[in-house]
């Protein structure tokens, strides 16, 4: 349950799931969301993790320009990353990703090829709390279309809470410093649940996003479902 929300933890799953985002201008648009996490033992605190996320999208406009529709694949991304448990409590990671300009669409895509490294670490307060605060540093290499240069930094403290029967309760605040437009300060607060199947190793999860600084975004519903399948462990 913690690997929802915990970057330091590596394990092999693959996830599918929509979300749903109303825009301040009257757009809306939902996105069917394909990734996966593989990965593999490297010493015996130590783990190499690779993941990809593959996002299908459907946008529809405002009143303004006429609700048009369009839909199909949107930006790829694709990264790898290093997990270290430290101690029975402490643990440390991260990695670096690559935000890819593959949309069908140039209504879907951002316009930008992004280098995005980060690290975070991870601390079991009690057996049923965690605190997972994280760094991630986002920098365009590419842009096309007049897209102007990105360049910010999110800083994010997510909290999981363990309740009985598989049951959990999750919370994040997350800071983004946009460089491009004046060392920007935005807010932006989440809380979710998931529930863990007892005879499958599936996790459904759910969560609403809200920004509290203005943006071009009211508010994002996120489902999600996560498969995760038992790591392989050759004998010495």
């Amino acid at each position: 349950m913690k690997q929802l929300n915990d970057q330091t933890i590596i394990g092999n799953r693959v996830s599918l799931g929509p979300d749903w985002s109303q825009l301040k201008d009257g757009a809306e648009k939902a996105t069917w969301t394909l990734s996966g996490l593989w990965g593999w033992p490297i010493s015996d605190w130590q783990d190499l993790g690779m993941r990809f996320k593959l996002p299908f999208v459907y946008y529809r406009s405002d009143d303004a320009s006429g609700h048009a529709e369009v839909g199909g694949v949107g930006d790829a991304e694709i990264g790898t990353g290093l997990g270290c448990r430290l101690n029975e409590t402490w643990r440390t990671g991260g990695g670096i990703e690559l935000h890819g300009d593959t949309a069908s669409d140039r209504a879907l895509a951002e316009g930008v090829w992004r280098l995005k490294p980060g690290w975070g670490v991870s601390h079991d307060i009690t057996g049923w709390l965690t605190l997972s605060p994280s760094a991630d540093y986002n920098r365009s290499i590419v842009k096309k279309h007049d897209v102007r240069p990105q360049s910010y930094l999110e800083l994010a403290l997510p909290a999981t809470l363990i309740l009985p029967d598989k049951w959990s309760l999750s919370a994040r605040y997350k800071a983004t410093v946009d460089f491009e437009n004046g060392d920007r300060w935005n807010h932006t607060v989440n809380a979710g649940v998931a529930k863990r199947l007892s005879k499958f190793p599936v996790v459904f999860s759910a969560s609403l996003e809200k920004p509290l600084s203005s943006s071009g975004k009211k508010f994002q519903v996120s489902i999600t479902i996560v498969y995760y399948f038992e790591r392989y462990h050759s004998p010495k």
